[in-house]
């Protein structure tokens, strides 16, 4: 059995997370905006006159942890939990790509030296824990090198193949609607979005 656990949270790892696929994104989209919706801030009156006349594509990220094993220290391991991937199930299916994230780090100090990221799509059985050895060179295991993007333009090519156009009013219905499905679907927590994994969404025009 895998005793892996993390050393650092999900917030930790959006600090470098979030700068690096703005990066990315921003080779292909002039404007990349990320954001944490809140319906009385992101929704607010204000906020939609403010942005009437824009329309937006959508990224979704999940951060994740990177996972170690004391006992197994050449390793890093990731877990993709089952609400992580019935969300971004959910979420694709209204024209939103949702994708996971985690900096390949194994203490605070490789967390701030530009460490490479990986980013996975989210089409993974669900409740999966992947192995990572890094010692050097980069080994995935063979589930986990079937849903990984390798180049930046795979990225940028699942975007432009799944994200549908929003205006604000719509999208923030959906981010309702999601939260509201959330809540009464049977395999989800009441705090699957909103409490428990909460995806960062990038606005892109």
């Amino acid at each position: 059995m895998i005793r892996a656990t993390s050393f650092i949270s999900e917030h930790t790892a959006e600090f470098v997370l979030v700068p690096t696929l703005k990066g990315i994104l921003q080779k292909e989209f002039e404007i990349v905006t990320p954001i944490f919706p809140w319906m009385t801030r992101e929704g607010s009156k204000v906020s939609k006159i403010l942005h009437r006349n824009d329309k937006f594509k959508i990224i979704g990220l999940y951060p994740r942890r990177p996972k170690i094993d004391l006992s197994n220290k050449e390793n890093i391991f990731i877990k993709i939990n089952e609400q992580i991937i019935l969300g971004a199930q959910s979420e694709f299916s209204l024209g939103i790509p949702i994708i996971a994230g985690f900096p390949l780090v194994k203490d605070f100090w490789s967390l701030g030296k530009d460490p490479i990221c990986i980013w996975i799509k989210l089409n993974a059985q669900s409740n999966e824990i992947f192995q990572i050895e890094y010692v050097g060179d980069l080994h995935l295991d063979k589930d986990l090198s079937e849903i990984v993007f390798y180049k930046e333009r795979d990225i940028l090519n699942y975007i432009n193949d799944n994200a549908r156009l929003f205006d604000i009013v719509t999208a923030m219905n959906m981010f309702r609607k999601i939260k509201k499905d959330s809540g009464n679907l049977e395999f989800y927590s009441r705090f699957t979005f909103w409490g428990g994994y909460k995806p960062i969404y990038f606005l892109l025009k």
